[in-house]
């Protein structure tokens, strides 16, 4: 039986126009309807009495039912089950621009994706080991340029939440730990900034993640929270900093590093809130800077316990770095520095309970 017996003469001009639509949005012709394999009658016909024809797919493939009419005018031009759509539209797409072949490096690979949703199609070559060929490769998606965002996958998303969520509780005991253990004022004074900044970081970072993840559609209320988490950065390098800078003996000059540090996470948020994401690099350097220069002050005091555990867990955090900057290419990219940071943190605690905050003689301090 013809496909044109299927469908009564009232319905041939919606389906022509809904086609010629479809060819606008694909980029390339589909075949004539009476070019056409035409052996399948019993499912056209079902797919006849189905949505392409029902009120539903009406005006112009707009709403849900327009989405399926535009489904159900590829199923009959095309001859091929809803599933592999995707692949044959691709497959098109790229053979007409067959002609400008675009190159890929030893080791790269091209991820296409088409949705019938909106007739899109994307394609990222990205040059890495190749994990998506792995059994780990369920666990990411692929890599994006750089002045892109990366859409990490369900899995990632929940890795993500839970290991900075995890530390948010030992965070708080911790910061009151070390207030309880204070003999003046500006031990507690060190203490409360510290322990703020080690908590603030965590739970800024697990609320952001979290709204990522559930209400990534809500595209304003994800880049606050992604502000928010950035601006936490600089001042949680600034907390880190300060029992060290606050209670050890400094010179004349490294002095002025108290008020400093703070003045560069300032700085570091204004940048946040009105170039945010827009230079990705430049912040990177940003957080480098911020952590590098408190650092050259306190290998200049006089008293030096406690400097290998911070070398240990500046470490953690540099390496950590390299998985900042790798999502696409492995597993869980974000996670695992996220497990950097949580082990660096971890290590500077140490140091700070362990030679500023532990009974014993009372160290000198500069005020």
């Amino acid at each position: 039986m013809k496909i044109r017996s299927l469908i009564t003469d009232s319905k041939i001009p919606k389906i022509l126009k809904e086609k010629e639509k479809l060819q606008i949005k694909l980029g390339f012709n589909l075949p004539r309807v009476s070019q056409l394999d035409t052996g399948r009658s019993s499912e056209r016909e079902s797919l006849r009495e189905g949505s392409l024809l029902s009120p539903a797919s009406g005006g112009g493939g707009r709403g849900r039912g327009g989405r399926r009419g535009l489904t159900n005018i590829l199923q009959l031009t095309l001859g091929t089950e809803p599933h592999s759509l995707s692949r044959l539209v691709v497959g098109a797409r790229s053979d007409s621009t067959r002609s400008s072949p675009r190159p890929v490096g030893a080791g790269g690979r091209t991820c296409s994706r088409w949705d019938i949703r909106d007739g899109g199609s994307v394609e990222r070559t990205t040059r890495a080991m190749d994990f998506k060929k792995t059994k780990f490769g369920r666990f990411m998606n692929c890599r994006v340029p750089a002045c892109k965002r990366y859409q990490p996958t369900e899995y990632e998303h929940a890795a993500n939440c839970a290991t900075h969520g995890l530390w948010i509780l030992p965070s708080l005991v911790g910061g009151s730990v070390l207030y309880f253990l204070s003999v003046d004022q500006w031990h507690r004074v060190a203490a409360w900034l510290y322990g703020s900044g080690l908590t603030g970081l965590f739970i800024t970072s697990t609320l952001f993640h979290t709204a990522a993840w559930k209400i990534g559609h809500l595209r304003k209320v994800e880049q606050r929270f992604h502000m928010c988490d950035r601006m936490a950065i600089y001042f949680f390098i600034a907390a880190s900093y300060s029992p060290w800078l606050m209670l050890r003996e400094l010179g004349p000059w490294t002095v002025h590093m108290r008020w400093l540090i703070w003045v560069m996470a300032c700085i570091g948020s204004m940048y946040v809130f009105f170039f945010h994401e827009r230079y990705k690099l430049l912040e990177l350097l940003g957080y480098v800077a911020m952590g590098a220069l408190p650092a050259l002050v306190i290998l200049s005091m006089v008293e030096r316990a406690g400097v290998c555990e911070l070398a240990a867990g500046g470490v953690f955090y540099v390496v950590g770095v390299a998985f900042f900057k790798s999502d696409g290419l492995v597993p869980f990219a974000h996670a695992i520095w996220h497990l950097f940071v949580a082990a660096g943190a971890g290590v500077h605690y140490y140091a700070i309970w362990r030679y500023l905050y532990v009974p014993g003689p009372l160290p000198q301090t500069s005020r």
